[in-house]
């Protein structure tokens, strides 16, 4: 089974539109087309991200909670031991690319792309591709 890290801009743009690629995403999990792995770490920080106003008047309180009680029962859970210190334009983004590591995932999917440039397209055998990318592969399965 593919195995895959979402960033928190592609878990929430999901929940705020369903149509759209990040959506898909979403669904396509909920359906086992691959299997998300998650942190503590990445999950303070959805946490943290849902509570922000302007992410607030988009969702209702259902939704976050939908996602958070998904995440928490759906996704694997790694350890979040695992420490990268790779990343320089945002560096907390590097939990994203530690959860990919220690849960040996296949892909990190992420809608910022340029925040990764350090660590290249393909960071300890964990390919990090765009939304739409991901998207694509997992329909040609």
């Amino acid at each position: 089974m593919i195995r895959a890290v979402l960033d928190a801009n592609v878990l929430v743009s999901g929940l705020i539109s369903k149509k759209g690629t990040p959506g898909g995403l979403i669904d396509a999990w909920l359906e086992g087309q691959f299997q998300l792995c998650v942190s503590p770490q990445i999950m303070d920080e959805l946490t943290r991200v849902l509570k922000y106003p302007h992410i607030m008047k988009r969702l209702d309180n259902r939704q976050a909670r939908a996602m958070l009680e998904n995440l928490g029962t759906l996704a694997e859970w790694a350890d979040g031991r695992q420490a990268i210190d790779v990343l320089t334009l945002d560096p907390s983004d590097n939990i994203y690319l530690a959860c990919a590591v220690e849960s040996q995932c296949d892909y990190l999917v992420t809608g910022n792309r340029d925040h990764f440039q350090e660590a290249g397209t393909n960071y300890k055998g964990v390919e990090i591709i765009n939304p739409r990318d991901f998207l694509d592969i997992l329909s040609s399965k």
